[in-house]
Formats: structure tokens, C-alpha cells, sequence
């Protein structure tokens, strides 16, 4: 190890693709991605979303919205609607199965997260998310945690 600041991002990086890769296989059974899991959440907390506010939620392109919702919605988890008063804006909603499938994914999603973080004691824990917080908070200025699964 050479210098610590220059594998910090390495080691970051390393952990964020091992957490994404674990997480997306706890996922896989119920057809769904991390990803479209957060567009899913999001739907369930607030029906009615449209592509362009689910991509700045989630901090990801309109575009990578809008693939998100197209393959959701031909899988059958959720429905487009116009909206009332802008007819080019879809709206989206869960549908029975979305719901059904938004559930059990981020279950499974919880089980992976907690199993993932077992290494750590609950104090290394709080140190980590204290820590990342302050990075974050530096370059955006506040932290979302809608996607957090321990977010209260």
C-alpha cells in the first residue's frame, strides 16, 4: 500500500460493486434490479411519478428513467398514464404485481444489506454511514437515504 488516499477510492469502489453485485442477486428471483427496485419504491411511497422526477430521486439520467419504467411496465409492475393536465408526462403507478414484487425484493434486499454489513459491529456501522454522509453532504450538500433500507 503506497499512499491510503489513493486506495481509498479503489477500496470504495471495490465495496460499492461487491454490495451492488450482492444485493442484485438477492434481487434476481424476483425478475428485478437494484435499480428498478428503487423505481418501485419510489412508486410505492409516492404514486404518480413521472420519469423525469423518479431520475433525479434516484440520481440517474431521464433516459435511464425511462428504460427503467418501459421494461417495468412490459414486465407487468407497473402502469402509464397521461397526466390530466400535461398529456405528454406519464405518469407511473404499481400495479397489484409491482406491489407484490416491490415487497418481497426489498425483503430479500434487507437480508443481503444486513448480511453484507455482519463484519461490522453496529458502532463500525454508524462510524461508516457517519463517515460517507460527510462526503456526500460536501458534494451535493445533503444526503438522500430514500433508498437506505435502515432509513427511519
Amino acid at each position: 500500500m503506497k499512499n491510503g488516499h489513493e486506495n481509498l477510492l479503489w477500496l470504495l469502489k471495490q465495496a460499492f460493486h461487491y454490495s451492488g453485485h450482492t444485493v442484485n442477486e438477492a434481487m434476481k428471483k424476483h425478475g428485478v434490479t437494484s435499480a428498478q427496485t428503487g423505481l418501485l419504491r419510489q412508486l410505492a411511497d409516492e404514486p404518480g411519478l413521472s420519469g423525469a422526477e423518479l431520475g433525479r430521486r434516484l440520481l440517474i439520467s431521464p433516459q435511464g428513467a425511462q428504460l427503467a419504467l418501459a421494461t417495468l411496465e412490459k414486465n407487468g409492475l407497473i402502469e402509464r398514464k397521461p397526466d390530466p393536465e400535461h398529456g405528454r408526462i406519464q405518469r407511473a403507478y404499481l400495479t397489484e404485481k409491482g406491489r407484490g414484487t416491490v415487497v418481497a425484493a426489498n425483503d430479500d434486499a434487507v437480508v443481503a444489506h444486513d448480511e453484507l454489513f455482519a463484519v461490522l459491529t453496529s458502532d463500525e456501522r454508524k462510524t461508516l454511514a457517519e463517515l460517507l454522509s460527510r462526503i456526500v453532504v460536501q458534494g451535493h450538500g445533503e444526503v438522500s437515504v430514500t433508498l437506505h433500507p435502515d432509513a427511519d
